[in-house]
Formats: C-alpha cells, sequence, structure tokens
C-alpha cells in the first residue's frame, strides 16, 4: 500500500564519486557485472578458469596484480572432478583459493545455487573468503526456475540484485552465456534469453573463432 512507503529525495552533490578499478584491466571492471558468450565448444568455460587461474596466482592486470585472491564457482553442466579441476590445473591456478559453492537444505538435500533467493548468503560467503570473481557456469542455469528468462522483467528480478551484491561486495560476477541460432549483424541480440541479460550487465565479452 502507498502508505507504507516513504520517497526521500537524494541530491547529487551529497553522493560520493567513485573511481572505475579494473579486475581485468579494461575489460571486467571490479565490483560489476559481466557476461562472456559463445557458441558451444567455443571455447569460453576454457577461458573463464584460466581467467580465475589467473587471479587466485595475482598473475591478472588488473588491481589485484600480484595479489591473489579467492574465486568462487557455481558450476552444473560439467564435472569438478573430470572436467573443473583438470582445467584449473592445467591454468596452474592455485586450487585452495577455488570454492565450489553447495547449497544444503534444512530437508537434508543438496540443491544448485538458485539466484535470487541465495544472494545473502553467498554476499557473507564472498566478504569472509575475500573473493575477487563470481563465476556461474552457466548463467542461466543458476536463475529461479519459476523465472521466465525470455521475459525482461523477470530476468531484471534475478539479475538486479545481483549487480547490487557486486557493487556491495567489491566482487565481479561473470556469467556464461550460451548464443541462440539467429543471425545478426548485432552482437547482443544472439545472447540467449532475453535482452535484459545485456542491458543489465556492465560488460558482455565473446569468445570467438
Amino acid at each position: 500500500p502507498p502508505d507504507t512507503r516513504l520517497l526521500r529525495l537524494v541530491p547529487a552533490s551529497s553522493i560520493q564519486v567513485r573511481p572505475v578499478y579494473w579486475l581485468w584491466q579494461d575489460r571486467i571492471a571490479q565490483g560489476t557485472m559481466a557476461l562472456l558468450a559463445g557458441r558451444e565448444g567455443i571455447g569460453k568455460s576454457i577461458l573463464a578458469y584460466t581467467l580465475a587461474a589467473d587471479i587466485t596466482q595475482g598473475r591478472m592486470p588488473g588491481i589485484y596484480r600480484e595479489t591473489p585472491r579467492a574465486v568462487i564457482v557455481a558450476a552444473t553442466e560439467d564435472s569438478w572432478a573430470h572436467t573443473i579441476v583438470p582445467r584449473l590445473m592445467a591454468a596452474d591456478a592455485d586450487l585452495a583459493r577455488v570454492f565450489r559453492v553447495d547449497v544444503h537444505t534444512i530437508d537434508g538435500l543438496d540443491v544448485p545455487l538458485s539466484l535470487p533467493i541465495d544472494l545473502p548468503a553467498l554476499a557473507a560467503h564472498i566478504r569472509e573468503s575475500q573473493t575477487a570473481l563470481v563465476l556461474l557456469d552457466p548463467l542461466l542455469s543458476r536463475l529461479d526456475a519459476a523465472l521466465d528468462t525470455h521475459k525482461d522483467a523477470n530476468v531484471r528480478v534475478a539479475l538486479e540484485p545481483l549487480v547490487a551484491l557486486g557493487d556491495q561486495t567489491g566482487a565481479a560476477i561473470l556469467g556464461l552465456i550460451h548464443l541462440n541460432k539467429s543471425v545478426s549483424t548485432d552482437m547482443l541480440t544472439l545472447l540467449m534469453g532475453s535482452r535484459a541479460f545485456a542491458a543489465v550487465a556492465r560488460a558482455v565479452l565473446f569468445a570467438m573463432e
């Protein structure tokens, strides 16, 4: 009801301007959300885990150069034992700084990370582990199943709190996303799902042949 809401005006002069710091120089800014898009089998996962490895070793050109930081990974398409850990090893990651995120329910069930419901708990772990990057592989699998990823309003319900999470914790969010089968000269229309994915993300990177 309107009488339960209070509107207030905040003058721009009271807002402290913050500089942009780069997690990956000129590509992914600290505390923002980015997408890494590409066709299946193009190598975007290999690129993502190489970036993760560089962060854990302090090799990433950016704010954490020579300052190793942690990475949190929520992945569903690949096996950790057979694929993800071997990829990280091949990229010379510090495995002690890479964390798989698991969700346990009070009923004793193991379920995947779901957004936006798990964001408060995720934020606490980001701060505790000094995480610089949260990798969602793929992004669409992390969104609540009740949300229609082809509708802008539904996508924003999940992504806008995720953007706020990055801003509040300083961790960059990198979501992997597939391309649809359409043909277009506008690369952003090739992203799977709603156009809101590109609109909400600070940067959209493409892995291409």
